[in-house]
């Protein structure tokens, strides 16, 4: 046995790194193996991504690739990075959880276009002016009542049947496990049926949206947004204001880019902006749904018309959270910090 034998022995063992940090470094090993070769050779840039999988085997981790196209592009390993990098800040952010008497209050600003007496056939372009709604909601910590503006004045009543997206004794309740949220997600949302994981992105979208969400379950959603595929994340994006932002997004229903818009430096949630990649023209009834009239006590099929469509570019919607926080008696607004 040389000195350097004598001194591997002696010294401890590190420990294995965590998951988070497996998760984080294989994405990054991935990313730069899949990447562009930068002047290498085509053998040099092989040698790397085989020195990427040893690294994986070595730390226990498995690797899921696809087939078609060969290996993982870079944006789906960035934004595993990067989303378990905004995953460990969030939960250890400070946090004040109401009381279940105390009121949580959210103002959310839309914009956009879909809207009550819209007129049929009507075309969206991005010089398209958005209409501004503002919605303010006061919803009780343990989920029992709701308050709302209707026409100026101040109503509650019993909210019905809530989800955790806007109720805050629900969302202490999930999972703070990524795989079991995404699992209860999928059976809160999809009513027995099985749901797209593009309606599942949005879900959590909204939920980071309308509540106070506790740093375990925020961090757990970030940890759930780098297990669906096709979430991208944009760390040089810019919001509705023009200011620097990272967005997590994804396309859904094949036209519209979904993105949570958030603080680059804190990751504190700013908006939700959905805006068309593609034409569309939004046809009633939908392709292969059939739908029908009565006329005289008989069933016609309802030929498909146009009621709407919108053009490549084109923002559909942003909803800006522009207040949040927790009030001790609905009607109560927030101080601004």
């Amino acid at each position: 046995m040389n000195d350097i034998e004598t001194l591997r022995e002696c010294w401890e063992r590190p420990a294995p790194p965590a998951a988070d940090v497996r998760a984080a470094a294989r994405a990054a090993l991935l990313a730069r193996a899949a990447g562009p070769p930068r002047g290498r050779r085509r053998w040099a840039v092989r040698a790397l991504a085989l020195a990427a999988a040893t690294v994986v085997i070595a730390t226990g981790a498995t690797v899921v690739q696809t087939v078609a196209g060969g290996e993982r592009s870079l944006p789906p390993a960035n934004a595993q990075v990067v989303l378990t990098r905004i995953a460990a800040a969030v939960q250890e952010k400070n946090f004040t959880p109401p009381r279940d008497d105390q009121w949580i209050y959210t103002e959310i600003r839309r914009q956009g276009h879909f809207f009550k007496g819209m007129q049929p056939g009507a075309r969206f372009t991005p010089s398209t002016p958005l209409r501004t709604d503002v919605d303010d909601i006061w919803t009780r910590a343990d989920g029992r009542r709701i308050g709302y503006m209707v026409n100026g004045k101040l109503t509650t009543s019993d909210p019905g049947v809530r989800t955790p997206e806007n109720t805050y004794a629900l969302l202490t309740a999930l999972p703070t496990d990524p795989d079991a949220l995404l699992a209860r997600f999928r059976e809160i949302h999809g009513g027995g049926k099985p749901i797209d994981d593009a309606y599942l992105f949005e879900r959590f979208a909204v939920t980071l949206e309308q509540s106070i969400v506790p740093p375990a379950q925020e961090a757990a959603i970030y940890r759930a947004l780098a297990k669906v595929p096709g979430v991208t994340v944009d760390e040089s994006a810019t919001d509705a204001e023009g200011r620097p932002a990272l967005s997590v997004s994804r396309v859904a229903d094949g036209w519209r880019e979904v993105e949570i818009l958030l603080d680059p430096a804190t990751y504190a949630y700013r908006q939700r902006r959905e805006t068309a990649v593609a034409d569309h023209d939004e046809m009633s009834p939908r392709p292969g749904v059939e739908a029908y009239t009565g006329e005289d006590g008989t069933s016609t099929p309802q030929p498909p018309r146009l009621e709407w469509s919108i053009e490549k570019g084109a923002v559909w919607n942003i909803f800006t959270r522009t207040a949040v926080g927790v009030v001790d008696q609905v009607g109560q607004k927030p101080r601004p910090d």
